[in-house]
């Protein structure tokens, strides 16, 4: 979809764009709105785009991307659009930066009838943070619109989640994928292997061609799985260890061996296409090695790993001993 605001096109999804455009139309915006999918599958880009679509001055065209709200929302620029910070090692959201959002809720609109207040990535959010929230979604003001976006429904309390209107965000087809890649100037050649790492996810396709980080992380956790499923201990350790030597790589690794493993245990027990890992075949090959029990056990070793990095643990240390873990179970 393109919206003539300079923003990148939105691949995919055209049906919950449809859905939220006849529900601008028919005057019925919900108070609170929750976009939910996987990293990388565009929830933020249409979360951009339904602000303009909310504010848009030309509804039945909405959004128009000329008028005078669109562009001050593509410039980041509109004075009722306003996007709450993150804060702490979870990057979630302080319960000061909520009380001055619910502060701000109170005010009255400046160019219009709502205000706008997004929480992305909310998974973070503490259950302190959302009980000071709950009130001021429960019983908004008529003119404020609360926006979130989140990787799963379950981040959120219950108590929270029941009162948005919740729409979920979806990878798009691989072939779809890449000629969005294609687009925005990356060659065939290159958006087709990152196609292949990905599928239609274009986010973590776009992190994969542009940041060396990642690209590192997804080759060194594919070759992590292989070697899991050959169980071959010394290419674990070797592994492990080259990733330990940076922080961010070794945090990067480790989300993706982490999604690899959630694959191949989705993949023990069904045929499911859905993936959010970063290599079919070798999330498939560890598959025909795993049960349920040991595929929790993996998760659960990896886990410990993340807590060791976040409490200062060394690398090294904090991957011998998850070498050890992951070959015992």
């Amino acid at each position: 979809m393109n919206d003539h605001t300079g923003t990148p096109e939105i691949a995919g999804n055209a049906q919950l764009l449809r859905d939220l455009q006849h529900i601008r139309r028919s005057g019925h915006l919900p108070h609170a709105l929750l976009l939910h999918g996987e990293r990388g599958c565009g929830k933020k880009l249409i979360a951009d785009w339904f602000v303009r679509l909310a504010l848009c001055e030309h509804p039945e065209n909405a959004p128009c991307g000329e008028c005078r709200n669109c562009r001050l929302v593509r410039d980041h620029a509109h004075p009722d659009v306003l996007y709450a910070e993150h804060s702490g090692k979870r990057m979630g959201f302080s319960v000061e930066t909520v009380r001055m959002i619910r502060a701000e809720a109170a005010i009255l609109p400046n160019n219009g009838d709502l205000r706008i207040f997004l929480f992305t990535d909310a998974d973070g959010m503490s259950i302190q943070a959302q009980n000071a929230l709950l009130k001021s979604v429960e019983e908004p003001p008529p003119h404020a619109l609360f926006l979130f976006t989140a990787e799963t429904l379950g981040s959120l309390l219950p108590t929270l989640l029941s009162r948005m209107t919740a729409k979920a965000v979806f990878p798009v087809q691989a072939d779809e994928c890449i000629r969005s890649l294609t687009a925005r100037g990356y060659a065939q050649s290159d958006a087709e292997n990152a196609a292949a790492r990905f599928g239609g996810n274009i986010g973590k396709c776009l992190a994969y061609l542009s940041d060396e980080t990642t690209r590192k992380a997804a080759e060194t956790a594919a070759a992590l799985t292989a070697a899991l499923a050959a169980q071959n201990e010394y290419d674990v350790l070797r592994l492990l260890t080259s990733a330990a030597a940076d922080k961010d790589q070794l945090h990067r690794t480790l989300e993706l061996l982490d999604a690899q493993l959630r694959d191949a245990a989705v993949l023990a027990l069904t045929d499911s296409p859905v993936r959010l890992g970063c290599d079919a075949a070798a999330a498939q090959a560890l598959a025909l090695r795993l049960t349920p029990r040991r595929a929790l056990k993996m998760h659960g070793a990896v886990s410990e790993a993340f807590a060791d990095l976040d409490s200062n643990v060394g690398g090294v240390l904090t991957v011998t001993a998850l070498c050890a873990a992951l070959m015992s179970c």
